[in-house]
Order: C-alpha cells, then structure tokens, then sequence
C-alpha cells in the first residue's frame, strides 16, 4: 500500500469517527450544540482533505452506505458535486423518511439545486 493511500484510508477512518459522534451529539439524542459545532468544524476540516483526491472522494461516496444515519447522511451531503446520482437518492430516501434528518435531506436538495450549497466552507481555526 502507498503512502498517499495509507494517508487516505487513515484520513476517512477519522471522517466516519468524528461523525459517529457527531451522532452522539445530535439534538434527538440529547446533544449539545457547541460539542456538535465543534465536531462539524473537525468533520469539515478533514472532509476537505479527502476531497482534495479521486481516493478521498471515494472514501466519502462509499459511506454513504454506512449503517450510521449520520455518517450517511453527511457523507450524501458532501459527495453530491461528484457523486450526484448515489448521493440525492440517498437524501431523498432521508427526505422521504421525515423526521429531523429528513427535514435536514430535504433542504440540502432544495440549496443544491437553487446553486447554494457551499461544501467547501473552511471552518474558524483551519
């Protein structure tokens, strides 16, 4: 294994574990907000790593079929400009669900397709 692939595959491990406990965090679960800012900030900082590369893109399109509703739902979210196809049906399946993630599925589709939604935002501090 190379180097570069090693650093990939170590990078999306600490993506899908940061937002397993973004998991933990959410307000359905009792979360709290600033513990859940902070690891949205973390989340984003080593998103835009992985994006950076056809592995890391990878790595965040192929959790998209995590078991986590998070880890899922975040990582939809954040594949949708390279990964359309998997990535909408995986937030209009969310969407259609309700809920609070589906309310959430719902309007990152609605900010996608008006050209809104930012995923490369860089968080305070990165």
């Amino acid at each position: 294994m190379s180097e570069s692939q090693e650093a990939v595959e170590d990078l999306a491990a600490e993506y899908r574990a940061i937002l397993v406990k973004m998991h933990a965090q959410r307000i359905e679960n009792g979360g709290e907000p600033r513990a859940w800012n902070r690891l949205v900030n973390r989340m984003q900082a080593v998103h835009l790593k992985l994006r950076t590369t056809q592995a890391g893109r990878d790595a965040i399109t192929s959790f998209i079929s995590d078991e986590n509703p998070t880890v899922r739902s975040w990582s939809a979210v954040n594949a949708l400009g390279w990964a359309e196809g998997v990535a909408r049906a995986e937030l209009e399946r969310e969407a259609h669900a309700g809920e609070l993630m589906g309310f959430g599925a719902e309007i990152t589709l609605r900010e996608f397709d008006a050209g809104r939604l930012n995923t490369t935002w860089v968080p305070n501090g990165h």
